[in-house]
């Protein structure tokens, strides 16, 4: 595994209307707390609790998905030309 030992790839990181992002679009309009989603989001896509809250809050439109993007090293900006 790569990207922070992530199962997600670049290009589902990047698509903010992927079906992992509606996920946790779902679970937050279920009623489920940031902690509870964040729990799921690591369980199902690996990475650590920042990346969990990153991805969450990239879902949520509290965060851009360059900063998600730019701490798993994918940025365009963080790659060597």
């Amino acid at each position: 595994m790569k990207i922070n030992e992530t199962t997600l790839t670049e290009h589902t990181l990047s698509n903010t209307a992927a079906v992992e992002y509606q996920w946790v679009r779902a679970m937050y309009v279920e009623g489920y707390n940031k902690h509870q989603i964040n729990h799921y989001i690591q369980a199902c896509f690996g990475g650590d609790a920042l990346f969990a809250d990153l991805f969450r809050r990239v879902a949520l439109s509290q965060e851009s998905v360059y900063v998600l993007l730019r701490y798993l090293g994918c940025a365009p900006s963080s790659r060597e030309f």
